[in-house]
């Protein structure tokens, strides 16, 4: 796949060309070349191409810097060019060199330009070619191709060249519907012109119904030819032809308005001074935003609803309320889609001020609490949905009280006895649109809570079943049942699971689904469903976040996505470089939720990779350092953050066996906890169970560690149920525990099942681990060869997942401790 020219890409296509990269990058089959002029991806307005490029180049990409031809080059394609020996070319070859730089294409326009003058010509007397060097060396050429190319474009005859300004206002392809308007409009033979240009080398036929420019050098040229005040008025002229074609002959010809509006926007409101025409194109701008809306394309959407409101005439608050109302609320939800907060407040405190009532205020209230949540201003954002909840007549105080266990039981049992699934996604829909408004605005007080005081949000959750139950089905109601089903999970009630195939059934494409989709996979059905599945699940969760313009949501499923992958033991390289690029848009993007989470996995597996005394500070100063995480932590006060960071440094102290005793352990956090339950808070349990049992060995206080030992099991035995996920860690557990007891024919068994188990579900690095923990076991009992050759297994599993420190840990202490025996 070849994309090239990508210092004219627009956002919408940077985004697809980000996620095509992602999806094809473990694709042995997919090979991708992406071409771009550095000096022009540099500039301010292409800075986040550049970025992008820069992410990738040393990791996933091969960056290739082809400059200009030096003169050796320049006189070989002369002399192939003119069939003629190189040393009786050097001459010319080095006046073209000084003139073009040894850019090919400034090149080769100079020797057309010195051959249509007649200064390089073929003699058929002589039959070759010929030139005098001293002409060409006296002749005053441009100092860039676009100038060169101007300057020849003027002298083509007057109907083509109209033709050439006409096709450069377009852009850089033209379609054949769009000649055939223009052609009418011009009272021109256009379809004869562009032939003619087309024959002259300037654009190309590509089959029957497009042109398109030769080259962008060629284009910009020919653009250049213009003055700004002609561009403007060609753009508007051409714009009001296409938009009058379309709507009187093929009004759902959606490609063709976005051609026709985008060309009176070029234009813009300055070239119109008929109110009436601007009301028309304020109006032919909002259909235009909401069909890009409907296609995902946020970026151009929140263009058109900006240049519909450039339009509109002064007083269009009073004269037309509702076009000017549903301008400003679509460019609102069109700026919160693409992050933009700045642009969300500007949009929301407009339509506070002229909005004549609290139903028209709403949908900018909403965007504007969704946009605090997006930026972290946390604080801002529970205040302003407490604000118009209240508005709104709830009584949030009492809402956010914790509900009493009856309470929960009443719901419970209304939902198993009353409610099948069935009958869940078959409610009827809400008709009321204040109530809409209220769970939505709940839903952003649930991630607000999430972050502050998780307490509450099983009475948050709760407000919003029961709401649904009240009114009716919302677009938020799968959001109502994915969040109560993860508060079920994590108090025991297996209810929860169903709750959550239910919100999956009905976020199916709705705008929330892939905040459905991390609620429910990460917090929910991994009680059910192998983490494998739960990783891709992820994966697309983030693709579909992108497709409805949920920035947030996608950017979460993309890190439980990476932290589940690496969890499940996929190669740690792949992630390393798939994270790497992560953080550099976290970084663009200002996510800093986060970003402390991904950070600490990516310095966690970099050490796996490299060792543990491997200078951090060199490898990426881009990405927060350990450091930077803790700081982060301390700040935020969250439990779910703090455990995953104390799971992070409990499993490297493991695989390195050192600091074991140091590490802070996250038992009693996670036992006791009635936060939301990851997979990940469970399996830093498992590696403190590990390391607990490892110690009850090694010291003299064995007690107080395997007293440790055996609650992180008898913790990891609640969720047995979840066999694929957790039966191999259990046994794991069990065999160390009777190792620790000396029950030694019991824990050879429990060593057996973990190591199929692990292999049988495909969690390598766990593999690794019980092959390395069963060889020491076998040390023990002075089975040499056993030890050897699970110990020499475990290797192999280390290097595979990726791991070559630790391999080189279990190789030195095979070295030291059996090879001599």
């Amino acid at each position: 796949i070849l994309l090239d020219d990508l210092q004219w890409i627009d956002p919408a296509s940077l985004t697809f060309c980000r996620a095509l990269f992602q999806s094809t990058k473990s694709n042995k089959n997919v090979f991708l070349v992406l071409c771009s002029r550095e000096s022009e991806v540099q500039t301010q307005d292409k800075s986040e191409v550049h970025d992008w490029l820069q992410s990738l180049s040393g990791s996933t990409l091969e960056t290739i810097h082809l400059t200009n031809l030096n003169p050796e080059d320049v006189n070989n394609l002369v002399s192939d060019s003119l069939r003629t020996w190189p040393r009786l070319t050097r001459s010319l070859s080095a006046i073209l060199h000084g003139k073009s730089l040894g850019n090919p294409f400034f090149l080769r326009q100079t020797m057309e330009m010195l051959c249509r003058g007649g200064y390089l010509h073929y003699s058929l007397g002589e039959r070759k070619w010929k030139w005098d060097l001293d002409e060409i060396s006296d002749l005053r050429l441009d100092d860039n191709v676009v100038s060169l190319l101007t300057r020849e474009m003027t002298k083509l005859p007057d109907e083509l060249l109209v033709g050439l300004k006409a096709a450069s206002c377009i852009g850089y392809c033209i379609p054949q519907t769009v000649v055939d308007i223009l052609s009418k409009h011009l009272e021109m033979d256009l379809f004869g012109v562009l032939t003619s240009l087309v024959q002259r080398s300037y654009l190309a036929g590509v089959g029957s119904a497009l042109y398109r420019f030769t080259h962008d050098r060629i284009y910009q040229a020919a653009y250049e030819l213009m003055s700004e005040k002609q561009r403007r008025e060609d753009h508007m002229k051409f714009g009001l032809a296409i938009c009058s074609y379309v709507l009187d002959n093929c009004e759902n010809n959606y490609d063709m308005m976005f051609v026709g509006v985008n060309q009176i926007n070029r234009g813009g409101p300055e070239v119109l001074a008929d109110s009436c025409r601007r009301v028309m194109i304020s109006q032919l701008n909002l259909n235009a935003g909401k069909r890009a809306l409907l296609l995902t394309d946020f970026s151009s959407a929140l263009s058109f609803f900006g240049h519909g409101i450039m339009f509109l005439n002064p007083g269009h608050w009073d004269a037309h309320y509702q076009l000017s109302l549903d301008l400003f609320t679509s460019a609102a939800e069109s700026a919160c889609a693409t992050s933009d907060a700045a642009l969300v407040k500007s949009y929301s405190e407009t339509i506070l001020a002229h909005s004549r009532s609290l139903d028209d205020r709403l949908p900018a209230l909403c965007f504007a609490v969704k946009s605090l949540k997006e930026s972290m201003n946390l604080p801002s954002c529970r205040d302003c949905a407490i604000e118009v909840l209240t508005q709104l007549g709830e009584d949030v105080s009492s809402v956010l009280e914790i509900p009493s266990q009856e309470t929960i039981q009443i719901t419970n049992n209304l939902l198993m006895s009353k409610m099948t699934d069935d009958s869940m996604i078959k409610m009827s829909p809400c008709t009321q649109m204040r109530a809409v408004f209220v769970m939505r605005l709940y839903h952003e007080l649930n991630y607000v809570y999430y972050v502050f005081d998780q307490t509450r949000l099983l009475a948050i959750s709760l407000r919003m079943v029961s709401l649904t139950f009240e009114i009716g089905l919302t677009d938020t109601s799968s959001l109502a049942f994915a969040n109560y089903g993860v508060e079920l999970i994590a108090r025991g009630y297996l209810i929860g699971s169903r709750l959550g195939t239910v919100a999956l059934k009905l976020a199916e494409n709705s705008k929330y689904i892939s905040y459905v989709i991390a609620a429910v996979k990460q917090y929910n059905l991994w009680v059910i469903e192998p983490l494998h599945a739960i990783a891709e699940s992820h994966l697309v969760g983030f693709y579909s976040g992108k497709r409805v313009g949920d920035e947030f949501s996608s950017s979460l499923n993309f890190c439980l996505h990476l932290s589940t992958s690496f969890h499940c033991g996929k190669n740690l390289i792949q992630i390393k470089n798939s994270l790497s690029e992560y953080i550099v848009q976290l970084l663009e993007n200002s996510q800093q939720w986060f970003l402390p989470q991904s950070a600490m996995l990516y310095w966690l597996i970099v050490e796996l990779i490299e060792g543990p005394n491997f200078d951090l500070t060199e490898h990426n100063p881009l990405i927060l350092n350990e450091n930077g995480v803790m700081l982060f932590a301390a700040s935020a006060r969250h439990l779910e953050l703090d455990i995953f960071i104390d799971g992070c440094k409990l499993m490297r102290s493991f695989l390195f066996r050192r600091d074991m005793t140091s590490c802070d352990g996250v038992l009693d956090r996670v036992v006791n906890a009635t936060c939301q339950l990851r997979p990940t808070m469970i399996i830093a349990v498992f590696f403190e169970g590990l390391i607990s049992f490892v110690m009850a060995r090694q010291t003299a206080e064995n007690n107080e560690w395997a007293i440790k030992g055996e609650i992180a099991l008898a913790y990891m035995k609640r969720w047995e149920s979840s066999k694929w996920n957790f039966k191999n860690k259990i046994n794991l557990l069990e065999a160390e525990k009777m190792h620790f007891l000396g029950n030694f024919d019991l824990a050879s068994q429990f060593y057996l099942q973990a190591v199929e188990s692990s292999e049988k579900h495909k969690f390598l690095h766990e593999l690794a681990i019980c092959l390395e923990l069963q060889g020491l076991f076998f040390q023990v009992r002075n089975l040499r060869e056993k030890a050897l050759t699970s110990l020499n297994r475990s290797v192999r599993c280390y290097k595979d997942w990726g791991a070559n420190a630790v391999a080189e840990r279990v190789e030195q202490y095979i070295q030291h401790h059996l090879r001599g025996c």
